[in-house]
């Protein structure tokens, strides 16, 4: 009788055994043959858009293809794991398999879509212009959603919350945008770009509000890069020092202009006038930035070079001149400014 049951329940064990072998050779075949789906996917003919933001996992999304993501990942795993997306519109023909989706359409990016060039030292008056003129957005839009920005961007972007205008967070740059952009498109593009390129990095830095009025004012104040720090240091340490900053640049933003109206004219006819951007009448950063400014810039501004120095003026060629007091200072004016 004891044998009976051992014998019985090695049987038992022994066909629970060939079960599971069996469900395993199951699950192997099933998955070979959805792998093999995959290899095997179809895109129809279609126009879509890459963002900055989407990578090779979004396609199935963007594509609205019926794919097991798990195994899609596999897939892309085995076949291109170092692939780079670049943002643009594309156009599918025909139909076509994921291999010709990558070999080939993805690397044809559709010639319909627009750049648009944001300069560097450009406040929103400049960005709406310009923006309008080449009928990405209705002229005053953008200066419309920045007296009035969405709660949705604010909780998105860290550095959007109590700002009192958005021109700084727009990141000068070169861009793609679709054929009919709007001003979300636009403003999600530009402020991804600020994000990874200056908040992420400095907004951990001492006073970075603080930090980024400063890039704005040197953004204006000076072009070339080796000069940069410099100039950033001798801004702080006037403020610093209780010294006014005489940073001439901020002048016209008080009075809502472009920069191609804040002509050297019309700073020389405000420069004495009293307002809340006017850095002689008062011993005080602006209460806001000025203009928008590259990654550089701000750099300069966070790592700025001691000097000796606490003046320093541009002649007509840009070239700059230093002067460690005023006497010197007006000397330079006097050489280098006629």
């Amino acid at each position: 009788m004891r044998f009976d049951r051992a014998w019985l329940h090695k049987k038992k064990l022994l066909s629970m055994k060939r079960i599971i072998i069996w469900i395993m050779i199951f699950s192997a075949f099933f998955w070979i043959y959805r792998y093999d789906e995959i290899w095997g996917t179809l895109i129809p003919k279609q126009d879509f858009t890459i963002m900055n933001w989407d990578t090779v996992w979004s396609l199935p999304r963007i594509l609205d293809l019926d794919i097991n993501s798990f195994l899609y990942r596999i897939w892309i795993k085995f076949n291109y794991p170092d692939y780079n997306l670049l943002a643009w519109s594309y156009s599918v023909d025909d139909t076509v398999t994921l291999y010709k989706l990558f070999d080939e359409v993805l690397k044809k990016p559709d010639s319909k879509d627009m750049k648009v060039t944001i300069l560097p030292w450009w406040n929103i008056f400049d960005i709406d212009a310009y923006l309008s003129d080449n009928w990405v957005i209705k002229k005053w839009d953008l200066i419309a959603f920045s007296k009035n920005i969405k709660e949705s961007y604010k909780k998105k972007y860290g550095f959007l919350k109590g700002a009192d205008s958005i021109e700084w967070f727009i990141y000068p740059d070169t861009y793609r945008l679709p054929t009919e952009p709007d001003l979300d498109v636009f403003l999600e593009v530009v402020f991804d770009e600020f994000d990874d390129k200056v908040f992420s990095k400095y907004w951990n830095s001492d006073r970075f509000y603080d930090n980024v009025i400063f890039a704005s004012i040197l953004e204006r104040e000076e072009k070339n890069t080796i000069n940069k720090p410099v100039v950033a240091w001798v801004l702080k340490k006037r403020l610093s020092e209780n010294i006014a900053l005489w940073a001439d640049a901020t002048v016209c933003y008080a009075y809502e202009l472009t920069q191609e109206e804040c002509t050297p004219t019309f700073i020389n006819n405000y420069i004495y006038k009293k307002s809340d951007y006017n850095t002689r009448s008062k011993i005080w950063l602006p209460p806001t930035p000025i203009s928008n400014f590259t990654d550089e810039t701000i750099d300069a501004v966070v790592n700025s070079k001691a000097s000796p120095y606490y003046y320093y003026l541009h002649d007509m060629n840009w070239n700059i001149f230093y002067g460690k007091t005023l006497e010197e200072h007006n000397r330079n004016k006097l050489e280098y400014m006629n």
